[in-house]
């Protein structure tokens, strides 16, 4: 009898469940982040918005950097940090002739020679170096992740955003175009370390 009323009680048991996915199995070990779901949406509506606000001309960071007194009121003023194991990032402009495209290796540069008479280098990829622009969006923080791993993951996707935008910019030797990025470093530099792009535009906005 007791045998009988285990199995009634695991049949009724059973009848309330149902299959699930693999992806659902996995969905409820692991809940989806909703930052790495919405890592295009934050691209397009915040992290551009934000780089382009906050962005200084080339000469013009370089000049307000040197007039502070050190390195750390320099990133609390002009740049910023979210945790002190960063490097600090700054936001930049750099409007000028291209002069160079560099693709030998899939960690692609180019060189502009900006109105400041600087020649900048910036990443286009397809392999974009670092965790700039990551570490530069006041929009997250590790906190918001707590997964070391997943947090790589989406600095990562963030790296594709700016290689798709590269992509389609479709940049050629002798254009003129007005860059928006970011830098990251841990002291003041003489000359801009390679800027991350988020914007590759012509000159004049077009």
């Amino acid at each position: 009898m007791t045998r009988k009323i285990w199995l009634a009680a695991a049949m009724l048991a059973l009848g309330g469940c149902r299959i699930v996915s693999q992806q659902e199995l996995a969905d409820l070990q692991s809940p989806p982040n909703p930052h790495m779901a919405a890592v295009a949406q934050s691209w397009q509506q915040k992290l551009v918005p934000q780089v382009i606000q906050d962005a200084r001309p080339v000469a013009e960071l370089l000049q307000a950097l040197h007039q502070e007194k050190d390195f750390d009121t320099a990133c609390q003023k002009l740049g910023y940090r979210s945790q002190d194991q960063y490097p600090c990032v700054f936001y930049v402009k750099a409007v000028g002739q291209v002069v160079d495209i560099n693709t030998a290796s899939r960690s692609g540069k180019l060189t502009l020679k900006d109105i400041s008479g600087a020649n900048v280098v910036v990443q286009i990829g397809p392999t974009i170096r670092g965790t700039q622009l990551r570490d530069g969006f006041k929009g997250t923080t590790y906190q918001d992740f707590n997964d070391q791993v997943l947090f790589g993951e989406y600095g990562r996707a963030i790296n594709d955003q700016a290689v798709n935008m590269v992509q389609k910019a479709q940049i050629k030797v002798g254009e003129t175009r007005e860059i928006y990025g970011v830098v990251s470093t841990w002291d003041i530099p003489d000359t801009l370390p390679a800027i991350t792009p988020v914007q590759i535009r012509r000159a004049g906005g077009q």
